[in-house]
């Protein structure tokens, strides 16, 4: 009887949309499950494409972004390989290197999303339309309503800064914003949880209405405003440590 290829591991095809997502999440579950060991040279993409039944575009792509995340490593013409990240710890079903342990590393996010979304903010409000309007007043009545709730408030508030990012029509936005998702969600629970929900409904309410006056100037002002405030506000929290941000040894 022909024995079974080891890189099987009994893991199902995938037929469902959306494909690329699918694929990532079920090879991340998998690495964290510890079925590819640090070190071990994963299958090639011609022997995924065949456990999966995907094409090889959306294996690169899957394979991309775990890379991005610091799970794999690919070596030219060599393959790619499991990097070892077991000295962090798990949260949930997020992978290790996604956990925001320290208000440093929401700070270090927050940082980066103001240099990006300031600029969204303006780009969206150049191109926004009443029915986007529409859609981040829906997403801002969920907000309302989940304030009691951390996980639906979080994922609101996150859907919200993915919808500006959706209105700049900026295909460049999008993909950054779909590939750092997992990092930006578990973020945005810490930073809720931490800080609560009043700023995000103060700032958010802002927004829209800055949007619709058709105020680029105030739109981004807001933004890089909300932001700011955030970061100031962790910063003021107990346990933060300015000099942990430049101290990655």
């Amino acid at each position: 009887m022909h024995k079974q290829e080891p890189f099987m591991h009994e893991i199902p095809k995938i037929k469902a949309e959306p494909l690329r997502a699918q694929v990532y999440r079920k090879i991340k579950e998998q690495l964290m499950k510890g079925v590819w060991k640090e070190g071990e040279k994963l299958p090639s993409e011609h022997e995924f494409c065949a456990l999966y039944g995907v094409s090889r575009v959306t294996i690169r792509t899957a394979l991309q972004q775990l890379e991005i995340l610091g799970l794999v490593e690919t070596k030219h013409g060599g393959g790619t390989f499991v990097k070892n990240f077991s000295s962090i710890e798990k949260v949930d079903t997020f992978h290790p290197l996604l956990q925001l342990r320290q208000n440093q590393d929401l700070i270090t996010i927050l940082e980066y999303r103001k240099i990006i979304e300031k600029g969204s903010a303006g780009m969206a409000q150049e191109r926004v339309s009443p029915e986007d309007i529409d859609s981040l007043e829906e997403i801002y009545a969920v907000m309302v309503g989940a304030v009691a709730d951390l996980k639906a408030f979080s994922e609101a508030d996150l859907a919200f800064h993915y919808r500006i990012a959706e209105i700049t029509r900026n295909s460049i936005i999008l993909k950054v914003y779909s590939l750092i998702n997992d990092m930006l969600s578990v973020a945005m629970m810490d930073i809720v949880r931490l800080l609560g929900h009043r700023d995000g409904l103060t700032y958010h309410r802002a927004l829209i209405d800055a949007l619709k006056a058709g105020d680029k100037a105030k739109t981004e002002a807001i933004m890089e405003e909300h932001l700011d405030v955030t970061i100031q506000r962790i910063r003021e929290s107990d346990g933060f440590d300015e000099t942990a941000i430049w101290d990655k040894s």
